[in-house]
């Protein structure tokens, strides 16, 4: 208690040195403490980050509910789709060294993907046409190859479950090799570079950096992403000493009640496996907001971290922050967004900045667990907000918590 009680007045003596109090951001934990109250959520960490300094960071609730364990600033989340983006810029780092091109056919570096054809549905049955192109990693890392996943394509669900590509997080596999084989038997779900389509995309850009680096991704993030970044709890398997640290996902199956989900029934517990040789690259990392803040911050710094130290030249990290999609705009679960997206990361428009009020050109994503992030370039302001729930309902709270935080902000 005697180091909880220290530890708290020396964050406060921080932020007041930082000219922002900890009761500046009163309101951000309120709404946190709201849904906890409602048992929306079990419990929650909040980080603010603004002109590179620690401006707010709480944690809320409960970790596990039935342990009464306190959620902490140090604990553990499944970050899902947050993988993406720092999969992506792994993959543009091999691009900088001219080992791999965005616009190449990748069966030049995986010859399964020659032949592909695509799926189109007519008068209720599926049909096959020619590719019309390959498909390149500029379509895999926008999401425009015509590689995606039952949720989105839910009319060629008898496809993904003919070839086994309808698990969750597609942890049947043992390697992301043998994944490669299955997903280019498959055919495509649209011609490449005809839309956006999310799923499973990422997993062949995962492959592709374990090709041309000749290391597995778990292996090549560490060594190029984490240990430079100081991401000291991020992995896909955690090790054992830090597994208690690993956050509970509930649902809320009834009204007035949260219930943890049975990782013997639903694939939550992928994190707690002995270490395995599958990576998924769409979604299988684990990691705290502060480790998370150390790589959105080396974004925001242009790609500098340390001493003048760069992790992605500048240049591609504007082609990873410049909209892909021309005219069109994402879609997800169904549903087209206000936004546009780049290179692994949605892009907020001048239409889409009034879902947050971010500034047009920030940077976002989210995690199917409910966890997500935002850097407003212009502000130089990141804001992480983590929950551990499922499905993917609060979009809502996370924008209105985006909200918040600008406005308290920018009544500084």
């Amino acid at each position: 208690m005697m180091h909880k009680k220290i530890s708290c007045l020396f964050l406060s003596v921080i932020l007041l040195l930082q000219g922002i109090t900890a009761q500046s951001f009163a309101p951000i934990d309120s709404i946190v403490n709201s849904e906890i109250s409602k048992k929306n959520i079990a419990g929650g960490v909040c980080l603010i980050i603004h002109q590179g300094k620690i401006v707010h960071n709480t944690a809320l609730g409960f970790a596990d509910i039935a342990q009464q364990k306190p959620m902490t600033t140090s604990s553990i989340f499944r970050i899902a789709s947050q993988t993406k983006a720092i999969v992506s810029v792994a993959f543009l780092q091999l691009v900088q060294q001219h080992k791999i091109g965005l616009d190449d056919p990748i069966e030049k570096y995986i010859p399964a993907f020659a032949n592909q054809q695509v799926a189109v549905l007519k008068n209720d049955s599926i049909v096959l046409e020619n590719r019309k192109r390959s498909i390149t990693p500029r379509d895999l890392l926008s999401h425009q190859s015509g590689i995606s996943s039952v949720d989105e394509f839910p009319q060629f669900a008898s496809l993904f479950s003919a070839y086994q590509l309808n698990k969750p997080f597609n942890t049947g596999f043992e390697s992301l090799a043998e994944e490669m084989q299955q997903l280019a038997k498959m055919p495509l779900v649209h011609q490449p570079g005809e839309r956006f389509s999310y799923g499973l995309s990422t997993n062949v850009i995962g492959r592709l950096i374990e090709i041309v680096s000749q290391k597995t991704l778990d292996s090549y993030l560490t060594e190029m992403i984490f240990a430079p970044l100081k991401m000291n709890d991020t992995y896909f398997y955690l090790p054992k000493e830090k597994q208690d640290r690993l956050v509970k996902v509930y649902a809320k199956f009834i009204r007035d009640s949260l219930q943890e989900i049975d990782g013997a029934k639903y694939s939550i517990n992928y994190p707690l496996q002995e270490k395995r040789n599958y990576f998924s690259a769409i979604g299988g990392l684990v990691s705290t907001t502060h480790d998370y803040a150390n790589f959105l911050q080396c974004l925001l710094n242009g790609g500098v971290y340390g001493n003048n130290k760069r992790l992605i030249s500048s240049d591609l990290l504007n082609e990873f922050l410049t909209n892909q999609l021309g005219d069109k705009t994402f879609i997800f679960s169904g549903k087209k967004s206000l936004n546009n997206f780049g290179l692994g990361v949605g892009l907020t428009t001048p239409k889409g900045s009034g879902l947050n009020n971010a500034s047009a050109g920030s940077f976002f994503w989210g995690g199917a667990f409910n966890t997500a992030y935002m850097v407003d370039k212009k502000r130089e302001l990141i804001t992480l907000f983590y929950f551990q729930v499922a499905p993917f309902v609060l979009p809502p709270l996370l924008s209105k918590l985006e909200k918040t935080a600008i406005s308290i902000i920018d009544a500084q």
